[in-house]
Order: C-alpha cells, then sequence, then structure tokens
C-alpha cells in the first residue's frame, strides 16, 4: 500500500514539474494544434490545466481575453487561479496598465472570480481591499452588461463599505438586472467577507423598500429569493421564481415587506 502511495505521489511531482516547466512555444504549439481539430473536450480539459500550471501567466492571460471576445466558449479562465498571489499581482498591473473599459472590467471581473476561489489563503482579504476600490470606479459605466459583471465582481469580495454600495445600487440603479444582482450580491458576500447578521442588519431597509418598489417581476423574484436566503425564511419556492409565478410573486412580496420592515426596528 505504501509502495502505492509513493508512486501516486511520485506521478503527481512529476505532473506538477512537467507544467511549470512548460515554455510558451510549448504552449501555443499545443493551442494551435487544439485549433485545428477544433478544441475536443478531453484535450482542451488537459490544456487548461497545463496553463494554470505552468508559469506563463501573461499567456494565459491573453488566451482568456481572445476567448471573451469569442463569448467564452473555451472557459480558459477555469484554471487561471492555480497561478496564486503571482497571477493577482499580474491582473493588477493590467488594470493599472489598460485604458479600456470592457477589458478594466473583464479583467476586474477575473480577479474577483479567482478570489472567490481563495478565501482560505492568507493574502485574501489584502487583495480584496485592493480591488475593492477600482470595482466602485467601475460602477460609473452607462454599459449595464459591464455593471452587472462589477455588481456580481462585489458579491465575491466586498467589505460592509462595498455591502452599502450594493443596498444603494439595489434601489436607484436603472437596469432591472443590475439591481436584480445587487440583491443577489448582498447574499454572496455572506458566503465571502462578512457575517450574514451583519449583513442582515446593514441591508433589511434596502430590501424592504427595494422589493416594495420593484416593478419588474423577475427582478422582484431575484431579490426575494435573496433575502429569504439572507434572513432565513421561505416565502418563494425556487419553482416559482424559476417559472416566475406573477401570483405567488406578488403574495411573496408583501410577506417580505411587512417581515424586513419590523426586522428594520429589532
Amino acid at each position: 500500500m505504501s509502495n502505492q502511495t509513493d508512486i501516486i505521489i511520485h506521478e503527481i511531482e512529476a505532473e506538477k514539474l512537467r507544467r511549470e516547466n512548460l515554455t510558451v512555444e510549448e504552449l501555443k504549439k499545443a493551442y494551435n494544434k487544439l485549433a485545428e481539430h477544433n478544441f475536443p473536450g478531453a484535450e482542451r480539459i488537459k490544456f487548461i490545466a497545463d496553463l494554470g500550471g505552468s508559469r506563463e501567466i501573461a499567456y494565459h492571460y491573453e488566451l482568456i481575453c481572445k476567448d471573451l471576445k469569442e463569448g467564452n466558449r473555451l472557459n480558459i479562465s477555469s484554471s487561471f487561479d492555480r497561478h496564486g498571489k503571482e497571477g493577482l499581482e499580474f491582473l493588477l498591473c493590467e488594470l493599472d496598465k489598460t485604458e479600456d473599459e470592457e477589458e478594466k472590467v473583464n479583467t476586474a471581473y477575473l480577479m474577483a472570480e479567482n478570489l472567490s476561489k481563495m478565501k482560505h489563503r492568507d493574502f485574501y482579504i489584502d487583495f480584496c481591499d485592493r480591488l475593492n476600490p477600482i470595482l466602485a470606479l467601475l460602477l460609473a459605466t452607462k454599459d449595464s452588461k459591464l455593471r452587472q459583471k462589477v455588481i456580481i465582481a462585489l458579491g465575491w469580495v466586498g467589505s460592509e463599505r462595498e455591502a452599502d454600495i450594493l443596498s444603494k445600487r439595489m434601489l436607484i440603479d436603472e437596469d432591472e438586472l443590475c439591481r436584480a444582482w445587487s440583491a443577489s450580491s448582498l447574499m454572496q458576500m455572506s458566503f465571502h467577507r462578512i457575517k450574514t447578521e451583519t449583513i442582515c442588519k446593514l441591508s433589511a431597509k434596502a430590501f424592504m423598500q427595494a422589493i416594495e418598489a420593484e416593478k419588474d417581476i423577475e427582478a422582484s423574484a431575484i431579490m426575494i429569493e435573496a433575502a429569504q436566503t439572507l434572513f432565513r425564511k421561505r416565502w418563494l419556492r425556487t419553482s416559482d421564481i424559476d417559472n416566475t409565478d406573477d401570483e405567488k410573486v406578488e403574495k411573496a412580496r408583501k410577506s417580505a415587506v411587512k417581515f424586513l420592515d419590523k426586522y428594520d426596528i429589532m
């Protein structure tokens, strides 16, 4: 049994070393070969793992940007977190260099997405705090789709300050999906940096006002779902949300508003 374990450990270490020693030329050759065959599944997954395990962070990032322009069909970004702290520093440098708004939002989103996988790392909080002011500035974009990505990213890395920003955004944003994603991102914060009880205290009034005022039925359902997760209530079933049952959403809205109004004065 011990010999078998030693063999497995040796194979893992050998594979790790192989990936670390991959050159950009070797990775480009592998990518071009995959492209010739329209990126077959198993080979594509292996290549993405090779990218994450390599030291060629700049080339990995280049392919991510290319893939995003093509609709993110290859999911090249899924292994970027393997670059760890060095990868995060690289992304911060890219954020500092680029003036293109879409690229800046996509890069910030990528960094936040990777940080959400690194909650256990000792550098997690520091990088979140370095990213948050950039995300706050990017919220000013007039492009609602880009704004949605910024709002989602804040849910992964935001602190109490950003919880206040999302609470306001849930009330004032002109785009219904941005309002809905603000509610979902407040819920996401409770899985990352902020305790659920703190989020509830910070956002109860905003949730009550937003749910009461929301005219879009789908956005209302998403807000109610986020609130009931945070406040541990059950006003709306998942099937009612998926099917957007107007009558049940309206009934849940009244229950949520009544509860949240009382919660705010507890």
